[in-house]
């Protein structure tokens, strides 16, 4: 097994198709099917099987997927050092952020990266409905991610970057309007538009009003929490908002209000303990360092 198979493997892997993953890698069809028969020949298992939309994995191209990507980081972060990319003149970098965590800090921290280090290309990555960042983290898509902290993994590394402030958003007509701060225990009597549970607006709210003995009151959960403020602003029901949210949903007639006690998050870097690739170590190491500036 060589790094030539484990790149044309992840090719087809990203790509879904032995053809499409050709074009994408410059390489003639049979050379790269050739290839990838070997592999599967030297491993003694199938990786892929066809379906009329492209290739799928099997089972045990699935275990090959961690593994190989992290056989190619290695080769990479080698190949880097050897070619002088460690000035970070160029090279490449993945960062994984929730949507929640997507606009800000996000935008901040890429931004301050690229002015710095202009030759490396940023590639932003969202773990989606069935995955999170630290997910991505174990499997080598990414060396750094900004989440939500605590971090569950403990064996993952964290610096912490500042906390993002929910406030109560209410419809313009809504009689709750004048409650200033609004206190938590109201909620029990507020309709609420929220996300799914497993987003990080509705799992705090719902620990929130677990502590106080009861359960919110949702009554419209959408799917994209982007939305939510447009619900609010068309009377659907009140919502958690986060800061650049409620300043925006304010131009449509929403009333944002304070609660009592505040509900927020903690959020930060997180990154795979151990060495780091020259440009995910410079972004960590940019952030902490604007953070405690």
């Amino acid at each position: 097994m060589d790094s030539r198979q484990l790149r044309y493997f992840l090719a087809v892997v990203e790509h879904g198709s032995v053809t499409r993953a050709a074009e994408v890698l410059f390489v003639a069809q049979p050379a790269l099917s050739q290839s990838l028969r070997g592999l599967e020949s030297e491993l003694g298992v199938e990786l892929f099987r066809r379906v009329p939309r492209g290739m799928e994995l099997t089972d045990a191209g699935v275990a090959l997927l961690g593994p190989a990507r992290q056989v190619m980081q290695s080769s990479q972060h080698a190949d880097e050092v050897v070619r002088g990319i460690a000035t970070l003149e160029q090279g490449w970098l993945d960062v994984a952020s929730p949507p929640g965590l997507a606009v800000e800090p996000l935008v901040s921290l890429v931004a301050h990266f690229r002015a710095r280090y202009p030759g490396v290309w940023v590639n932003l990555l969202d773990p989606g409905p069935n995955a999170d960042v630290e997910s991505l983290l174990r499997n080598a898509r990414c060396e750094v991610g900004v989440d939500y902290l605590p971090a569950d993994d403990d064996k993952l590394s964290t610096h912490g970057l500042g906390r993002r402030r929910l406030l109560l958003g209410l419809p313009a007509k809504s009689s709750h309007a004048q409650s200033v701060p609004f206190p938590i225990d109201g909620l029990a009597d507020l309709p609420l538009v929220a996300g799914p549970r497993g987003t990080a607006v509705r799992d705090e709210v719902e620990r929130v009003c677990a502590e106080r003995g009861f359960a919110p009151r949702v009554a419209v959960e959408v799917e994209h929490e982007h939305n939510v403020y447009l619900l609010v602003a068309a009377g659907a029901g009140a919502a958690f908002l986060t800061e650049s949210e409620a300043r925006r949903s304010e131009s449509r007639g929403v009333r944002v209000v304070r609660t009592e006690p505040e509900l927020g998050h903690d959020f930060g870097l997180v990154f795979r303990s151990g060495p780091l690739s020259p440009a995910a170590r410079a972004f960590v190491e940019l952030a902490a360092a604007g953070n405690e500036g």
